[in-house]
């Protein structure tokens, strides 16, 4: 499955477009690329279909240099482009605050075009001497380039997830793969995965070991043996498959999925019974097996309730299993609505319609749409007039569709305030509040807003981008006080560059504030994110009752407008 792969070209082609100042094209592409990225079918099957045009982005010019990449392995204009501007403006990108434009000068000025250079400039002091940077740009291209070289090793989840999954449906199907699982940091869903370690068990392993390395979406096999082999598939994504025995498999699951602190844990309870538990199975002092077929076998003889993968952390969850005590997680169809989204009147790429027709599809009862307020003008902010004009439309909308559309607004918080009024506040179904540049005191910001305007939800709370952008420091303690004290919601963001608030944080505060799970989608692709954010709260031992929109229409107005 090669999505990601393609999307991150067409990004790249974008980025290297705009360095270049050319106009239009760059936004072309990346719409282009946001849309491959979001299917869940493979491109090369769509093009098999001779249907590239069928993707909402994809015009004629677009869709032929796809062609030629999934036909030839390579794209003539892609490597045009890269010998005209050799810099690797993905890594350089991925540095907070440094955009295609921003490489262009670098590059112009210092030749930088890695992060390595990057790196050495901003240390010896160059880049705060070029015009439009500055020392505190120097300082926080500095304390963005952790953060970048930390995504070139871990991968977003969502990223990884669409070509995990066609990896797993390929070897389910298959005739030499019984069981088979994706273990390790994936299936407790950290919001970064390094790699992909997947478990099974086969009637052939040499067979099966056979297929899986030579499936169409391997780039490289690193090493391949009858019991362990190891692929780099498509995007870059390193993936092992271990085959182990049916009677081993329960065990050895529970001993891949980890993490390593659960793990250590859990072998300490059956090192106090005088057991031994390992990848193999949990034997007494005898080295008689005591259970090994499942991961419940496991657990339960030792005492404990199976935990789920998302809360194998060691921050209470084997107390809480001994003592049958585990939460009751929330679960994706739990989930009525979704009150964040962003539409063609903004930076979104869907009309409302669109938009509420995938959300029936998608068996919701209701929707919000969120655009931007005025100040976000990057993001196509709106002024009161565009909302009013927009709630006509939306009222329209309502009169086509079962599902009833919510006329909401992502309004930024600004020093002091809001960058809108508390009157035109008023004129909204739902208010989000949302920090997308950084004030001078933002703890203090944030609390008056919720103490003077008549906020709904708080939005991406930190407005932390994962492995990119650091979350915003705040006194927390005080914010989340604030919003309990005037019925402010918390989002736990669903989209994968973002997922906040993170999951340790909504564990700490899920019996103080309620919360709400939201996609931020810009597409209607986007709104099958939502289980990301789903297992971001089971991460925070969330159960259905901390969730706001698990609930009925009337009791979540209720609740908003208490």
């Amino acid at each position: 499955m090669k999505n990601k792969e393609v999307a991150d070209i067409l990004y790249e082609i974008a980025d290297l477009l705009e360095m270049q100042d050319v106009q239009w094209k760059p936004r072309a592409y990346r719409k282009a690329a946001r849309k491959i990225e979001g299917l869940t079918k493979s491109i090369e099957e769509i093009h098999q279909e001779d249907k590239l045009q069928k993707i909402d982005g994809v015009g004629e010019a677009i869709a032929e240099k796809i062609s030629e990449y999934l036909e030839t392995g390579k794209l003539q204009y892609y490597e045009d482009l890269k010998k005209e501007l050799p810099v690797d403006i993905e890594a350089l990108t991925n540095v907070e605050g440094l955009g295609p434009k921003k490489a262009q000068k670098l590059y112009k000025a210092l030749n930088i075009t890695n992060l390595d250079e990057l790196e050495q400039a901003a240390k010896a002091g160059d880049i705060a001497k070029i015009d439009g940077f500055g020392e505190k740009t120097e300082e926080n291209i500095l304390s963005g380039i952790e953060l970048a070289k930390t995504s070139q090793e871990r991968m977003l989840l969502g990223k990884v997830d669409p070509i995990a999954k066609n990896i797993l449906e390929k070897l389910k199907e298959s005739k030499h793969f019984n069981q088979v699982e994706i273990a390790g940091s994936y299936r407790r869903r950290r919001p970064t995965v390094g790699d992909i370690d997947i478990l099974a068990t086969s009637n052939n392993p040499k067979v099966a070991m056979e297929e899986f390395c030579n499936m169409e979406d391997v780039e490289k096999v690193v090493a391949q043996g009858e019991t362990k082999s190891s692929i780099i598939v498509s995007g870059g994504l390193h993936m092992d498959l271990r085959i182990v025995e049916p009677d081993s498999y329960g065990s050895a699951l529970q001993y891949f999925t980890g993490s390593k602190d659960h793990n250590v844990k859990v072998r300490s309870i059956a090192v106090d019974k005088g057991w031994k538990l390992n990848e193999y199975g949990l034997f007494d002092k005898n080295d008689k097996k005591l259970a090994d077929k499942t991961e419940e076998e496991i657990y339960n003889k030792l005492g404990l309730d199976w935990i789920p993968p998302e809360l194998r952390t060691d921050t209470g969850e084997i107390e809480a299993a001994q003592e049958h005590n585990l939460p009751k997680l929330i679960e994706t169809k739990q989930i009525k609505g979704d009150l964040q989204m962003h539409t063609k009147y903004s930076d979104g790429s869907n009309t409302i319609l669109e938009m509420t027709q995938k959300a029936e599809e998608l068996g919701y009862e209701y929707i919000a749409t969120t655009d931007h307020g005025p100040t976000v003008q990057v993001a196509g902010g709106m002024n009161m007039d565009g909302f009013k004009k927009q709630r006509k439309e939306i009222d329209k909308v309502n009169e086509q569709i079962d599902i009833t559309v919510l006329q909401g607004v992502e309004a930024d918080v600004i020093n002091g305030g809001l960058d809108i009024s508390k009157q035109d506040c008023e004129f909204f179904d739902i208010v989000l509040a949302s920090m997308h540049n950084k004030t001078k005191n933002p703890t203090e910001d944030l609390v008056k807003v919720f103490n003077e305007w008549p906020i709904d939800i708080w939005a991406h709370p930190l407005n932390r981008l994962v492995n990119k952008r650091a979350p915003t420091n705040l006194d927390l303690d005080k914010v989340i006080k604030a919003a309990a004290e005037n019925n402010v919601a918390v989002e736990i963001n669903a989209h994968p560059e973002r997922l906040d608030l993170p999951w340790n944080l909504v564990k700490k505060y899920r019996d103080k504030v309620k919360f709400i799970i939201s996609t931020d989608s810009h597409s209607t692709d986007e709104l099958e994110n939502m289980h990301f954010g789903v297992e971001q709260a089971r991460r925070g031992w969330c159960e259905k009752e901390n969730i706001l929109n698990t609930k009925p229409l009337n009791e979540l107005v209720n609740f908003l407008t208490k």
